[in-house]
């Protein structure tokens, strides 16, 4: 039987790096595998490492709002995400994390 375990993380980022042929859009062909790598540099600079995971996902369902960004448990999606977003989605994990590590410090 599977072991089950909580997540080792305050926070998770999937981004759906998801590529297709033809002519329907997919997150992959929208900048997506340069959004998740910039992403988890944002992260690695700002040493967050141990809290914040990021991921590649593949398709997530809402290709014609792509690229596609969750962060979880948060239950947060980020649609139409750019590189331009990078800060703004830093600046939310800043206050998740922030926010749990208070939570955390007074338990």
């Amino acid at each position: 039987m599977a072991q089950q375990d909580k997540t080792p993380y305050i926070c998770h980022i999937f981004v759906c790096t998801f590529t297709r042929s033809g002519e329907r859009k997919s997150c992959g062909d929208e900048e997506g595998i340069e959004l998740r790598a910039v992403l988890k540099t944002a992260v690695g600079a700002r040493g967050w490492k141990k809290w914040v995971r990021v991921s590649q996902s593949g398709c997530l369902g809402r290709c014609d709002k792509g690229p596609n960004v969750m962060i979880y448990p948060q239950g947060i999606w980020y649609s139409q995400t750019s590189l331009d977003d990078v800060e703004e989605i830093m600046h939310d994990v800043e206050k998740i994390l922030r926010d749990r590590l208070a939570e955390l410090h007074t338990q």
